[in-house]
């Protein structure tokens, strides 16, 4: 191993298991793995992050349009040119139609992406019928169908690349045994080229993982700006390639990424505990962790007074909601909605719970550059009594009514606080008596979540909607259910028996926010489906249908953005905060090209833009 400032040692909290890319991808193939297979193994195209715009990778440009072929779907990728395999050998359109159809070979009726499991069945969907070569420097994909969005752009076109050469005569070895998955998954990488900016030379279990530089790295020197609006440019002066996406230079400047690889040696190293990583980090043994499920308050006080040492905090991929039964009254009138999502507050939310929540105001964060909604009308900075006035004529215009009306006044004390005002003008301690349009007395409403022990933060943000609710007298009561028994009121067979409920969700992959359809198209509004509210909106379902099936990602993104403003609209979820992921890194050592990252930097880690800080 190379020692200094070449060399660098990363603390992961986690076995990788695999050996090999074929493993590394597949049925058990862990979080660790992916983040030592991402510098070695590029794509056609990748969502890459901190924006999470879709680029061309090995590809020249954006794929062409689909067109009819011979009863196929087909279209056309271009390859850049000139690349190298890490053994100086070319890369040509042989090495991925290779990729392909080796993943397309009938093993027992069975493809062996199919045997293969994990996300080699996504990088070779069913509908995928065979991948052909045009020119050296071109290919042309064929379909039985019209592809979705995930089976083309973040299926098909995201599968690593390995060489024809290496790969082709264990592949055939492999096809000869009993068992062509186990012989794959138990082949050692030595030797093995890559595209990527980093080679593995040490990679067996139970050591550090150790990747080498590779010094014919494609994407050495190329810069990527990132702007406010969604463009994207990238420039290799040395090659004299431009590239504009999305708009280009629009707005201002988010983020730069310039590729490296910055570091002769790249070094990951599995703990056992957290508290075994962070003493290794405060040794100054690794230069940074990622993952952390938790930095506890202790070690994070001793980070904190550890010289060099940075702690940066970043919204996770889970979302905290609240949800509406709109097969209910009041739930299906908007206004009432409309009342909430004024009243709570995110920003004073997260104050209420310092170091764990970063505020949520739309069903894509503001941090996805590339797929959220930047004009959402939301009313963020906003004075209590404010809030209260809003929502108070919000609901006075849609026919509700109170027999004492929430009003917000100063309590001497420097802080406003909620009373009732009767019909003549009176002043009583608190607001009571909120009817419905028809005038009868709104009735108790239940607002489910899960208890405690299973989950703290949600059990006490339940009891801050219930305190917010109860600000305009609007009955609303929290009952904390053990696990099995929140999933049967809102998923079980009987299904949606609820008035309100509280619960965190995974977003899944930024790149591709597919659960725009899932969650709220009618379609899913049946016993066990997404779309819990029974939300029902025709353009909605038109919207999310066109984004589904959208041919790119550019197009995708306008139904998405439309899809964004209708949500905000009609309210079927108040989106409120996500959950904070901490992680530490030596600011003294390396040079990080982003820190502010939806998911956090292990899960978006930049490994071949990261650079030394020493000597600068």
């Amino acid at each position: 191993m190379i020692a200094g400032a070449q060399s660098v040692t990363i603390g992961l909290l986690g076995t990788s298991l695999a050996t090999n890319i074929w493993s590394g991808y597949g049925l058990f193939a862990t979080v660790w793995d992916k983040l030592i297979l991402e510098s070695q193994y590029p794509s056609l195209y990748r969502a890459l992050p901190p924006a999470w715009a879709w680029l061309p990778g090995l590809a020249a440009d954006f794929p062409s349009a689909f067109y009819e072929e011979n009863g196929y779907w087909a279209a056309r990728v271009r390859l850049k040119e000139g690349i190298l395999w890490s053994d100086g050998t070319p890369f040509t359109a042989d090495d991925v139609v290779f990729t392909y159809r080796a993943l397309l070979t009938e093993v027992g009726g069975r493809r062996l992406a199919s045997l293969l499991g994990g996300q080699w069945t996504l990088f070779c969907p069913e509908s995928l019928a065979s991948v052909e070569e045009v020119d050296a420097y071109a290919v042309k994909f064929l379909f039985s169908r019209v592809p979705s969005l995930r089976e083309w752009a973040f299926g098909v076109l995201s599968c690593p690349i390995v060489q024809r050469d290496y790969w082709e005569p264990k592949c055939q070895a492999a096809l000869q045994t009993e068992d062509p998955v186990g012989f794959l998954f138990g082949l050692s990488s030595a030797g093995e080229p890559v595209l990527g900016g980093y080679q593995a030379v040490v990679w067996e279990p139970g050591s550090p993982v150790v990747l080498a530089r590779n010094p014919f790295y494609y994407a050495s020197g190329e810069s990527i700006a990132f702007y406010e609006r969604g463009g994207v440019l990238v420039e290799k002066p040395s090659l004299g390639y431009f590239f504009a996406a999305y708009g280009g230079a629009e707005g201002g400047k988010v983020c730069e990424l310039v590729e490296g690889p910055h570091f002769a040696e790249f070094i990951y190293q599995d703990f056992p505990s957290a508290a075994a990583a962070l003493s290794a980090l405060e040794g100054g043994e690794i230069a940074a962790i990622l993952c952390p499920p938790e930095l506890r308050k202790r070690s994070l006080e001793n980070l904190q007074n550890t010289r060099d040492i940075e702690i940066i905090t970043n919204p996770g991929l889970d979302f905290f909601y609240l949800t509406f039964n709109l097969r209910r009254k009041p739930m299906d009138e908007k206004a009432l909605r409309a009342a909430l999502n004024v009243l709570i507050d995110r920003e004073g939310l997260c104050r209420e719970f310092p170091g764990e929540l970063w505020p949520l105001y739309g069903p894509v964060p503001e941090l996805n550059v590339f797929w959220s909604a930047k004009d959402l009308s939301f009313p963020k900075e906003m004075s209590a009594a404010a809030r209260i006035e809003y929502a108070v004529e919000l609901l006075k215009g849609a026919g509700f009514l109170w027999d004492a009306e929430p009003k917000a006044v100063d309590s001497g004390t420097g802080q406003e606080k909620v009373v009732g005002v009767l019909p003549d003008g009176e002043e009583v301690p608190a607001p009571f008596g909120f009817r419905l349009p028809n005038g009868e007395l709104c009735p108790e409403l239940r607002l489910l979540t899960v208890a405690g022990d299973h989950n703290p933060l949600m059990a006490a943000l339940a009891a801050f909607l219930e305190a917010c609710c109860k600000e305009l007298a609007i009955p609303v009561t929290v009952n904390l259910l053990n696990i099995q028994s929140f999933f049967e009121r809102i998923w079980g067979e009987d299904g949606f028996d609820f008035d309100l409920y509280l619960f965190s969700w995974p977003m899944g992959d930024p790149g591709f926010p597919e659960y725009l359809y899932f969650f709220w198209h009618s379609s899913q509004d049946v016993p066990g489906g997404f779309n819990t509210p029974g939300y029902h909106n025709p353009l909605y379902d038109q919207e999310a249908e066109a984004f589904f099936w959208s041919h790119s990602p550019k197009e995708a993104r306008e139904h998405a953005l439309l899809l964004q403003r209708i949500l905000g609209e009609d309210l079927p979820y108040l989106f409120l905060a996500m959950p904070l992921v901490k992680e530490a890194f030596r600011a003294g050592q390396l040079v990080l090209p982003y820190k502010t990252v939806l998911g956090g930097l292990g899960y978006a880690w930049p490994a071949t833009t990261i650079r030394m800080a020493l000597g600068e």
